[in-house]
């Protein structure tokens, strides 16, 4: 029997089952009783919603303000509200999409330092093609995500992903898991990742952190807020952060260093201004990631993993980036129900980068060559501009909130060059490579020097959604964007491509804490970039149309408790590399599967973060007929994660935590001739909380991969990557 027949039954009795659940907790759910010194960082970024609300002050005057709607304030591990999308500001019982939020709170109780960290917690996300020593490339789903569209910053700007993406700034991070074309254009279907920037808030921050780890690094950051003027109408939030970096590779050190600011100014009544920077500086040796055996006779036998402490690559040939960041927002209430936004934004990121790869090694020995791509004046540039009319109308006794808004993304990338070098090495026992030989011509089409070509791409589109509130307990969307994509390529043909594609949704309220939803959503989007394996790296794929199908149930157990589950179904045109290294869209494949999550405090001690993905995933259609019914590359059937937090009475302060990551087997190849591992990785940690001289004082303790297990962390692309040794990491942090 097939998985979707058999997963899809225990799917739709744990679905049904939850407002039972519901119903039985609410009668005995313990209240929240974490101090509000806790919650005093969460609560206080709640001043920003992107779509803020319209509410009377006196007679004849109005004044913009940020709340949630009618949502909880957002804190501690349990989402209240959405801020992504179309769904900026909306209760999380309302959005009829499967959308993820893990808060600050989780990230420093796991002393998360990459994107990658903070989206362990997330169903159906992990890692592809890239170990996480640079950066961070993601799939969610099984589907990958675009670096240079998919992750959103503060709602609105997409955020190159090609460095390590600072996690000190952030008041939370937001997945969107679903085709998300109607409000963001021409992105990955697998989904949209959002950063959301700290804030200003009431109570004024200054606060220090310094961290170090087992392999000797060390960090400082700084943490400063507060509120001037009479009436505490501008806001200003610094962040900076200098982290110099010594990995659990043997010799392989570099550094980070990044600087934010977050800008708000209430104007007048009516009109809020804000505005966002963000700089960040990175250098780091990539590890270099072991090329995928040639099949013989259909079957690729794999190595053995190789000692993730050792390194493949020529230390000092580091990959340099930096990225800069602006974002201006204006919002503007015309009266009580109607109000506008306007926002300019600009994303930049440069990089000299050092690319490295190991390949025609023997397997048994571990002799083989490591590749070094030489690849400087990178280069990636985001412009976009948006405007967007948000109100509240009623027919009858049908009450309607419409959004009308349009945007338009540039998105531009000149030519650059790769120089191909090599150096003999074994994987098994490694040697310091001290030089390089020039290999113009190396073992793979994609290991040779070549070109990449000027790229603009342009993306824009008008939408409009009515969300339509019928009564207490039904509540219906029906939305439509127009989408222009065009594509032009340095001695390539242009791309022009135009649809009309639609949404719809309905939420129905079994009681005020328990939702059923059900939704369909089309969108143009993006099929992907071509990865640095590929002999055509870094070109855009041409312009798809996705589909997807979603049914779910969300349940607010208690005010500091929340659960989800979901059945989602979800179609796109399919692209892999192909016997000519060429990476291009020839087929189409179907991704199926249900998720589960629960966040938030079991007791006024214990809070949780734990998440279930099953996911039955095949190429329905191919050029290429062998690929019909494989699933696409890099794809696990199943992904889980838990991780808990607990207070101890018997000593104040005290807290410890445990938590475990799980990724089933994965396809190496499209053609599934191998496949990596199943693996669990394990981390431990314990924090204390006092005051030392009046002042508020964390430190935090936390071993990363208790086990020193060996694992594949990522597969696909031609590509193999180790995940990281174990890591023992200390922090303190101080409030003054």
């Amino acid at each position: 029997m097939s998985f979707h027949k058999i997963k899809k039954k225990r799917l739709v009795l744990a679905m049904a089952g939850l407002p039972f659940i519901a119903f039985s907790a609410s009668g005995n759910a313990e209240t929240n009783t974490q101090t509000a010194a806790d919650n005093a960082q969460s609560v206080s970024a709640n001043v920003d919603k992107s779509l803020s609300r319209v509410k009377p002050v006196a007679e004849g005057t109005i004044e913009v303000t940020a709340a949630a709607n009618d949502a909880p304030p957002q804190s501690g591990f349990a989402p209240t509200y959405a801020d992504v999308g179309v769904y900026q500001g909306r209760d999380m019982l309302d959005v009829p999409n499967s959308v993820s939020v893990v808060s600050s709170e989780i990230i420093k109780a796991q002393q998360g330092q990459g994107l990658y960290d903070a989206l362990r917690n997330v169903a159906g996300v992990v890692r592809q093609q890239q170990s996480g020593v640079a950066y961070d490339q993601l799939s969610i789903r099984g589907i990958n995500l675009d670096n240079r569209g998919s992750y959103m910053f503060n709602g609105v700007l997409p955020f190159d992903n090609n460095l390590p993406v600072p996690m000190e700034d952030k008041e939370r991070f937001e997945v969107l898991k679903s085709a998300s074309a109607l409000y963001y254009g021409f992105v990955s279907p697998g989904g949209v990742v959002n950063m959301v920037t700290k804030r200003a808030g009431s109570t004024p921050v200054r606060a220090v952190t310094f961290s170090t780890d087992d392999n000797g690094s060390s960090l400082a950051h700084v943490d400063l807020a507060d509120r001037f003027g009479d009436e505490k109408n501008f806001g200003v939030r610094i962040n900076a952060m200098s982290n110099n970096i010594h990995l659990p590779i043997e010799g392989d050190h570099g550094n980070k260093r990044f600087f934010s600011a977050a800008l708000d100014w209430q104007v007048n009544d009516k009109l809020l201004l804000k505005y966002d920077y963000e700089k960040v500086k990175a250098r780091i040796t990539e590890q270099a990631a072991i090329a995928t055996p040639t099949a013989v006779k259909g079957i690729v036998t794999m190595p053995n993993i190789p000692d993730p402490k050792k390194l493949l690559s020529m230390n000092g040939k580091a990959t340099k980036s930096e990225a800069e960041t602006h974002l201006l927002q204006a919002e503007y209430a015309f009266n009580y129900d109607w109000s506008g936004k306007v926002t300019l934004g600009q994303s930049r990121t440069k990089r000299d980068r050092w690319l490295w790869v190991f390949d025609s090694y023997n397997a048994n020995t571990g002799n083989g060559t490591v590749y070094g791509a030489d690849q400087p004046g990178q280069d990636y540039l985001n412009q976009n501009v948006r405007a967007e009319v948000k109100g509240n109308f009623s027919t009858g006794s049908v009450e309607h909130q419409l959004l009308v808004g349009g945007s338009q993304n540039r998105l531009y990338q000149p030519s650059f060059y790769t120089t191909m070098y090599s150096a003999a090495q074994n994987m098994y026992d490694p040697v310091t490579v001290t030089s390089l030989v020039r290999s113009p011509t190396g073992s793979k089409n994609t290991l040779r020097d070549r070109g990449f070509n000027e790229q603009t791409v342009r993306d824009g589109g008008l939408f409009l959604q009515d969300w339509i509130t019928l009564n207490d307990q039904w509540q219906v969307t029906g939305a439509v964007r127009w989408g222009r994509y065009t594509s032009k390529q340095l001695n390539a043909d242009s791309e022009k491509v135009k649809a009309l594609t639609p949404a719809v949704s309905v939420v129905y309220k079994v009681t005020p804490d328990v939702s059923l939803y059900a939704s369909y959503v089309e969108g143009l989007e993006s099929a992907g970039t071509a990865p640095s394996s590929a002999a055509n790296a870094g070109e855009s794929l041409k312009a798809v149309v996705s589909k997807q199908k979603e049914i779910g149930v969300r349940t607010r157990l208690t005010d500091g408790l929340f659960a989800t589950a979901a059945y989602f179904e979800l179609t796109q045109p399919s692209a892999s590399t192909g016997d000519d290294d060429i990476y291009s869209i020839n087929g189409e494949a179907r991704y199926r599967g249900g998720e589960f999550s629960l966040q938030g405090d079991l007791t006024a001690n214990t809070s949780i973060t734990t998440s279930l993905m099953l996911l039955d995933a095949e190429v329905t259609s191919s050029t290429n007929s062998a690929l019909v019914g494989k699933a696409p590359e890099n794809t696990p059937e199943k992904a889980a994660n838990f991780f808990i937090n607990h207070k101890l009475d018997l000593l104040p302060g005290v807290a410890v935590n445990a938590g475990a990551s799980y990724v089933g087997k994965r396809p190496v190849n499209s053609l599934n001739q191998a496949y990596v591992s199943s693996y669990t990785v394990y981390n431990l940690g314990a924090s204390y909380k006092t005051r030392l001289a009046n002042t508020d004082a964390t430190f935090r303790f936390t071993v990363n991969n208790v086990t020193d297990k060996r694992y594949w962390s990522a597969a696909g692309s031609g590509q193999l990557a180790v995940g990281m040794a174990r890591t023992f990491v200390f922090s303190s942090s101080f409030e003054f």
